[in-house]
């Protein structure tokens, strides 16, 4: 799937949904973490920050392009160092993951996800036939981009003073289709899980164990003409619509309440309906 992501609406629309996103991650990761059955009681006790070992380590604030080695292969990402931060005090980590044909820099530039008070990387997926991509998607490189994602958290938390409680990640299409592989595969490694515009192709969620609660918060518009609301067929794969790839994450997470409201255009009593299932950990 390309990316579409400059100077479209898409791109706004994804911009401001990705900040909404991670800022209610930031706010509600920690208290799902405490009590994965009790989401509804959304003042519990947050989790005392957990520092990494690279706390004490002293690092520059600012935003530059780094290289790790994994798998035997050179991967690039970005990282952005908040100005505030302090070798002593554990900050917040977000990743965030672009869509096909994008790259990590230009998700930094639109999502606007660095003004956040975390250290925020955006990686960049494997290159193949010029174009990158993340694993979960049949024109994925092939690469073992879980393995990546692990080695660059090693990295990061090895080289920075992050909260261990606090670690998340987001995505746009692909990458929101990986970050739905990465809560499959790589869950114990992060608090909270948010996805925009997600591609969930089936090879998104194979081998997926939905045994543990994860918390998870999707955003998906029912106007989508790429990755269609209820489900369709592309790239020769036949995906699931967004409810239907959520329902496993909502029945793990023992959440059966649905409400659902209709959204318009301001001024206009019809529109979309929006399906909410708040359930016990914010789904």
């Amino acid at each position: 799937m390309q990316s579409t992501t400059r100077r479209t609406p898409t791109a706004i629309l994804a911009a401001a949904s990705a900040v909404v996103l991670t800022s209610s991650l930031l706010a509600l990761g920690p208290a799902l973490a405490t009590s994965p059955g009790r989401a509804a009681e959304a003042a519990a006790p947050t989790l005392e920050a957990a520092p990494s070992a690279g706390c004490g380590s002293e690092q520059t604030p600012g935003n530059d392009e780094r290289t790790i080695t994994s798998a035997g292969e050179d991967r690039t990402y970005r990282i952005n160092i908040p100005r505030d931060y302090e070798e002593s005090t554990p900050m917040p980590l977000i990743l965030g993951f672009h869509g096909n044909g994008s790259d990590g820099a230009e998700l930094q530039n639109y999502t606007g996800l660095p003004t956040l008070p975390a250290v925020t990387v955006f990686p960049d997926g494997a290159l193949d036939d010029g174009k990158r991509s993340w694993q979960g998607a049949p024109y994925a490189s092939g690469a073992d981009d879980v393995r990546f994602v692990s080695d660059l958290l090693d990295s990061i938390e090895d080289e920075h003073c992050i909260d261990l409680n606090r670690v998340y990640a987001t995505g746009k299409s692909n990458g929101g289709g990986f970050v739905s592989v990465l809560a499959c595969h790589l869950r114990d490694r992060f608090s909270a899980f948010g996805i925009v515009a997600g591609a969930y192709y089936p090879q998104s969620t194979n081998g997926c164990d939905y045994s543990e609660p994860t918390p998870m918060l999707a955003i998906h518009g029912t106007g989508d003409a790429t990755m269609h609301y209820d489900g369709g067929e592309r790239q020769g794969e036949t995906y699931p619509g967004v409810r239907d790839w959520i329902e496993p994450w909502a029945e793990a997470s023992d959440c059966t309440a649905t409400t659902e409201r209709r959204v318009g255009k301001r001024g206009s009593p019809d529109g979309p309906v929006g399906h909410l299932r708040p359930g016990r950990t914010g789904l």
